[in-house]
């Protein structure tokens, strides 16, 4: 007796029927038809075979129904309906596991194309609204003063243009009424190259209030040819330690800053210009030696005549990179410090901040490094600007900007 209870012997009858079926038939037969079909059970009544081949049932019915009962009436002994039906697939866990590994394969591509379709909205959007600049307005205070002296800072132009020749910028710098405005660098792609994009803005500038340039890595490296680091300074003179001239490369043949200085604005190369502003007396001084390994060796005893001479003037103190500040730490620096080079870390992520810089690599603000905005330096505000180049289409959440600080009293 057969039934679904007795498992072993119905194995042994599958197996037997498949054998005997493989004998019966010929070889091409058996391997056409033998893997779409099982016996699934039998009982004293009837045999159910299952077929799941990719043929219809009904050739499988017509070609496989003769030889198939005969093998199964030889092995099991006596006659019963034969039954075959077509078997029900059910989906394995193979496949659950296949479709939903498909299913994450299609979320994944999905969220890569939203994630690059946001990423080109935001670019654009940024873009955009990087054709235009902010107002960025810092208060300090210092008992130097005896009443409102505004500064205003431009830095990291690289040749940008805010209308035809700069004259929407220009046209609020004037607006703004400055004091000072002071050129933190950067301010051209090339000093060689850009001579006169620089000098038209500089005369500009120079009409509307005394006006500094101060060079950035940019004009440093078109003008000079090589950094100003103190090994190539050294190399460059002939110098050792003690034999060093401070003022050696000021007496370098420089081109720029004679047009530059022919319009009227002040170039500035670690020396200070000393101004009166209404009541006040106040002395800018502009760094070239900016590389820290530099900065003493090429520019001690002039920094310290302006940090130690007329002391009761206001002292403003102006360098294109941040690293001096981040690098010493002498008893002051000035009353206030600016300085810009970073580009407000070009994109600001929210809450995390300035993303990257060269220098410093991602989110450099972490390891105290001086990104964008105000920071304290030697108990003095230091004003890092986020720049006003507007070229640059990866630059996100951080639109080009104009400084301007108002140095009050209290």
């Amino acid at each position: 007796m057969y039934n679904r209870t007795n498992f072993e012997e119905m194995e042994t009858s599958r197996e037997s029927v498949k054998a005997f079926f493989r004998q019966l038939v010929p070889a091409e037969f058996y391997d056409t038809w033998a893997e779409t079909f099982e016996i699934e059970y039998a009982d004293e009544k009837q045999v159910l075979v299952t077929y799941h081949g990719a043929e219809s049932i009904k050739k499988f019915k017509k070609e496989c129904k003769e030889p198939l009962s005969l093998c199964i009436y030889s092995i099991m002994g006596y006659k019963k309906r034969i039954k075959i039906s077509k078997k029900k697939i059910h989906k394995s866990s193979n496949h659950k596991a296949k479709k939903k590994i498909r299913a994450a394969k299609f979320f994944v591509i999905g969220m890569i194309f939203v994630f690059f379709a946001t990423s080109i909205i935001v670019v654009m959007c940024n873009y955009i609204g990087n054709r235009d600049f902010r107002e960025t307005f810092y208060n300090v205070s210092s008992l130097k003063v005896d009443s409102s002296v505004r500064v205003i800072q431009l830095s990291d132009l690289h040749g940008s243009s805010y209308g035809e020749k700069n004259a929407k910028l220009l046209s609020r710098v004037e607006a703004l009424k400055p004091d000072i405005i002071i050129c933190t660098g950067d301010i051209v792609n090339s000093a060689r190259d850009d001579v006169d994009y620089a000098a038209d803005l500089g005369e500009k500038l120079a009409k509307i209030a005394p006006s500094y340039y101060i060079y950035g890595n940019n004009e440093v490296e078109s003008i000079y040819g090589f950094p100003l680091n103190e090994a190539e300074l050294d190399r460059k003179f002939g110098f050792r330690k003690d034999n060093r001239d401070e003022t050696a490369l000021l007496k370098i043949e420089d081109s720029f800053e004679e047009t530059l200085e022919s319009t009227g604005i002040k170039v500035l190369k670690n020396e200070k210009d000393t101004i009166k502003v209404k009541t006040m007396t106040i002395d800018v001084y502009g760094v070239l030696t900016s590389n820290p390994s530099s900065f003493w060796s090429y520019s001690e005893k002039a920094f310290a005549d302006y940090i130690y001479e007329n002391t009761d003037n206001l002292k403003i103190t102006a360098v294109h990179e941040p690293f001096i500040f981040q690098e010493f730490q002498p008893e002051f620096w000035g009353d206030l410090m600016v300085c810009g080079h970073t580009h407000g870390g070009v994109v600001r992520v929210p809450v995390l901040g300035p993303l990257f810089t060269h220098e410093d690599g991602l989110f450099p603000e972490r390891d105290g490094n001086f990104v964008y905005g105000r920071y304290d330096a030697a108990g003095k505000p230091l004003i890092v600007s986020g720049g006003l180049e507007n070229l640059n289409v990866f630059r996100i959440n951080n639109q080009p900007e104009l400084v301007i600080i108002d140095i009050n009293k209290f």
